[in-house]
């Protein structure tokens, strides 16, 4: 009964040595793993089972487009050290210069007389100008710049300097202001019936005081227009 109820005896555990490890059989192993991973993607690849290391694979057209944004970027061809801030463009954009023109373009026409909005940063020609907009707004052509997305946030001096600059500017007075369009030619009718409502009532106003019209003798006014002044009550009709 008492060996039952003893302290169980366990075996002594060096735990004071460095644990060690078989180098050859992992290197074994990364070697192995190496080679499982580039049969695979061989077989993934071109149609002849080319690796990456064969020098006579033909480059995807994603990889040539890759490897034209690196050579046009100026961080990866050590020009700048970093990117900028996104920056406000300081010259402004010709998209109606070449409307309605003739143009023949050829084989061997230049790149940037083709037809279409050309891009002398990429060296590319965009068919409409709402692709040259998307294009020149963006990452691959900023990038070009030398600049990332990123824009830079105003202070608080900043914007009220902003508010104080739009102040500033002064308004086109309201006389000198002429809409377009429509606008315009009933802006100048209602003003060309302003002007004969005013030249009427001069005119009555001149028939209606003491000794006017033309020898002293009060001048006859239109009878419309003596009811509209309140003249009409004067004086008796016929019966």
């Amino acid at each position: 009964m008492s060996k039952l109820l003893g302290p169980k005896k366990t075996a002594a555990v060096d735990n004071t040595a460095r644990r060690t490890w078989d180098k050859e059989e992992f290197r074994q192993k990364a070697e192995d793993k190496e080679k499982a991973a580039k049969d695979a993607k061989a077989k993934l690849g071109g149609k002849f089972g080319k690796d990456d290391d064969d020098e006579d694979r033909e480059e995807t057209p994603a990889e040539i487009r890759r490897r034209k944004r690196l050579e046009r970027d100026p961080l990866h061809q050590g020009l700048i050290v970093e990117r900028t801030l996104l920056k406000q463009r300081d010259y402004s954009i010709d998209l109606t210069s070449r409307l309605g023109k003739t143009q023949v373009v050829g084989f061997n026409t230049p790149l940037n007389q083709q037809a279409g909005w050309f891009c002398n940063v990429c060296n590319c020609v965009l068919r409409d100008s709402q692709s040259y907009l998307d294009h020149i707004n963006g990452k691959w052509h900023n990038r070009a710049l030398g600049m990332n997305m990123k824009v830079e946030k105003s202070s608080l001096e900043q914007v009220k300097n902003k508010l104080d600059e739009l102040k500033a500017r002064k308004s086109p007075p309201p006389e000198e202001y002429v809409p377009d369009g429509f606008d315009a030619a009933a802006s100048a009718e209602a003003k060309e019936r302003e002007e004969k409502r005013e030249r009427k009532r001069r005119k009555a106003a001149e028939a209606a005081a003491p000794g006017g019209g033309a020898g002293g003798e009060p001048a006859e006014m239109d009878p419309d227009m003596m009811a509209l002044m309140g003249f009409g009550g004067f004086g008796t009709s016929k019966k």
